[in-house]
Order: C-alpha cells, then sequence, then structure tokens
C-alpha cells in the first residue's frame, strides 16, 4: 500500500503539472468541443470549451507505469489496451476539432474504405446484412454525429474488443467467469463473445456518461478506488500500483473538469476509462463485480439506446432527454446537483461491488 500512495502521489504531481500547459495548448489552437444543439440550453456556453484533457493523464499513466510498474502478466495488457482505445479517441477527438482542416475527410477516407471491403466481403458472401447492420448501429449510437459516423466508429471499438476477447481467451487460456459464493464458472467459447460485448457497452457506455462537467470522471475516479481496494486484497500488487497511478492522474483532471469545466476529457480520456474499467476486471476475473462498481455509468449508458429504441418503435420518449443525467437537469436539477448525486450512487455501488467481489 505505501508503494502504491507513492506512484499515486508522482503521477499527481507530474499530471498536475502538466495541465496548465494542455489547457494553454488546446486554447491557442482553438481546440474547442463542440455542443449537441438538442442539449439543454445550459450547455450552450460550454462551446469551445478545451478537450482532450484525456490525452494528459493518459500519457502520465503510461509512462510511469512502462517504465517503473511493467509485470507481463498484470499491467501491460491494461496498458496496452487502454493505449489503443485512447489512440482511437484521439482519431476520433480530431476529426471533430479538425473538421474545418481536412482531416477528417482523410479520416472517413480510410474508414469508407474498410466500409465498403466489407461490403464486398458480404456481396461475395451472399450475406444481404449491410445495410440494416450500419442502420442497426446507427439506431444504438448518439444521434448527434460529428466527425466519425456511428458504423464507423463501431467498426474500430469492435477491432480493440476483438483484440480484447480474443488474447484473454486464446493468448490467457481463458474460458470461465467468477461468480460470488459459487467461484469459477466455465463457459468456453461463450467467453470472449461476452467479453467482446461488456467491452463495446462500456467504452460507448462511459462516453455517454460524460456528459456534465465531472461526471464520468469522478465516476471513473470512485470505480478505480473499488478496483484498487479489490488489488490489494486479492493481491494483484502490480494491479494495486496501477490502479493508485490511474488515481493520481485522474485527481488533477478533476480539478479542472469540475463545474465550470476549463477542460474536457474528450473521447480519448472516456474510451481509456472504459477500457480501463474493462480490463482491469478481466485480469482479477471480477467481471460480474464490474457490472456492479460500474453501476450509474451501465445505467446512464443504456438510458440512450433506450430512448431511441422507444422513440423509434413507439414514438413516446422513456426519459425527457437521454443520457439519463440530462433527463433530471430538465427536470429543473442544477448540473452540479445532478453530478454530486451521480457520484453518490457511485460511491454505494462501489462499496457494494467491492463486497461482492470478495465475496
Amino acid at each position: 500500500m505505501l508503494i502504491d500512495l507513492i506512484y499515486f502521489f508522482v503521477t499527481f504531481f507530474i499530471t498536475f503539472l502538466l495541465y496548465p500547459f494542455w489547457i494553454n495548448f488546446v486554447y491557442r489552437f482553438q481546440m474547442g468541443e463542440e455542443v449537441r444543439t438538442d442539449g439543454p440550453e445550459t450547455h450552450f456556453k460550454k462551446t469551445g470549451t478545451p478537450t482532450m484533457g484525456g490525452l494528459v493523464f493518459l500519457i502520465s499513466v503510461a509512462l510511469v507505469t512502462f517504465i517503473f510498474n511493467r509485470s507481463r502478466t498484470q499491467t501491460l495488457f491494461p496498458l496496452f489496451v487502454s493505449a489503443l482505445a485512447g489512440l482511437f479517441g484521439i482519431l476520433e477527438d480530431l476529426s471533430k476539432v479538425y473538421r474545418k482542416s481536412g482531416l477528417p475527410n482523410l479520416l472517413a477516407v480510410y474508414t469508407g474504405k474498410l466500409s465498403r471491403t466489407l461490403i464486398v466481403i458480404l456481396k461475395f458472401a451472399n450475406l444481404k446484412i449491410w445495410s440494416p447492420l450500419i442502420k442497426s448501429m446507427d439506431l444504438v449510437g448518439s444521434k448527434y454525429e460529428s466527425g466519425l459516423k456511428t458504423h464507423q466508429k463501431f467498426i474500430i471499438q469492435g477491432s480493440i474488443a476483438g483484440f480484447v476477447a480474443l488474447w484473454a481467451y486464446i493468448k490467457l487460456g481463458w474460458d470461465y467467469i467468477w461468480f460470488p459464493l459459487v467461484g469459477d464458472i466455465h463457459i468456453g467459447i461463450l467467453y470472449p463473445v461476452v467479453i467482446f460485448f461488456v467491452f463495446m457497452a462500456m467504452l460507448n457506455f462511459v462516453a455517454f456518461t460524460d456528459g456534465l462537467d465531472g461526471l464520468a470522471g469522478g465516476l471513473a475516479f470512485i470505480a478505480i478506488c473499488a478496483y484498487w481496494v479489490i488489488a490489494v486484497f486479492l493481491n494483484y500488487n502490480s494491479l494495486a500500483t496501477f490502479s493508485a497511478t490511474l488515481l493520481g492522474a485522474l485527481l488533477p483532471f478533476l480539478y479542472f473538469n469540475v463545474f465550470p469545466a476549463r477542460i474536457f476529457m474528450g473521447n480519448v480520456g472516456s474510451h481509456v476509462l472504459g477500457a480501463v474499467l474493462v480490463v482491469l476486471s478481466i485480469v482479477m476475473h471480477r467481471e460480474i463485480a464490474m457490472f456492479i462498481i460500474c453501476g450509474v455509468f451501465l445505467i446512464d449508458g443504456l438510458s440512450s439506446p433506450l430512448q431511441q429504441f422507444s422513440v423509434k418503435l413507439t414514438k413516446k420518449r422513456l426519459f425527457l432527454m437521454a443520457p439519463f443525467h440530462h433527463h433530471f437537469e430538465l427536470l429543473g436539477w442544477p448540473e452540479t446537483k445532478v453530478t454530486m448525486r451521480f457520484w453518490l450512487a457511485g460511491i454505494f455501488f462501489a462499496f457494494l461491488g467491492v463486497f461482492v467481489a470478495l465475496l
């Protein structure tokens, strides 16, 4: 635990020193966030707020972990996967920020080529499912599109999720899920299928939740605290240190991200956090506990596709606005009140998740 705290303080000071430079950089080059036009009117003033703040805590954690806390069995896998997710997030953020510079067109060309290649393969195989597949992906995704299209994002996300699932199943030889009071239950080939969809879901749900100042960052901080406790009790010492390192990098981000935010984490941040939350649970074989620890992310994230399915199928809304946190804003709750109460719910789920994980 003492070594964990040392890593926490080291990354805290490194990240805290880096953020002012990064904020000034993104201000200078006008790398500001767009705000959805159909969102709450109180959010319009956030247009132009610097984004991609997640890049700073990703770099800090990656450097400290790779230099001082390399473990082939524990930390290298989550570090590599989070870096892949972060790289995808950077491309997605840049496709929005530099939409007038030609970069989005370049990204669209390459992802468009990939899409066309898949179309040719499907036609060759006599599988006429590509068009409905795209429509279903667009239905699940957000209506607010800027940069990459929903189906293009899913192609990249699916590639990363597929790598994670196959690596755990083939390379690591894992085909079981731990259940509280029961132990390991072998599910065979279903294991990579489950991991694939869980990874895809969490990557998007964290991004959906990142809609209020401090909301996603605070919930992730709380969840990773729970993972830190679990890692210590289960003697995953390198993962415990990794968790403390990430917490040390997240705290300065929250300082600049709480209301009124001076910087947003962007997709680079949300994808990194989503990937870490899943991979930590995989390495420690506490996938079931993850569903509890990340309960607020799951509830808030599911509200968006559920809303769209309801509107498409019944022409009725389930919520005043999705994701769920906007529903409370339209009920009249101040943004800070929504964030704080979601944090409180996150703390409850974190304690409950730790309890379940240690059964």
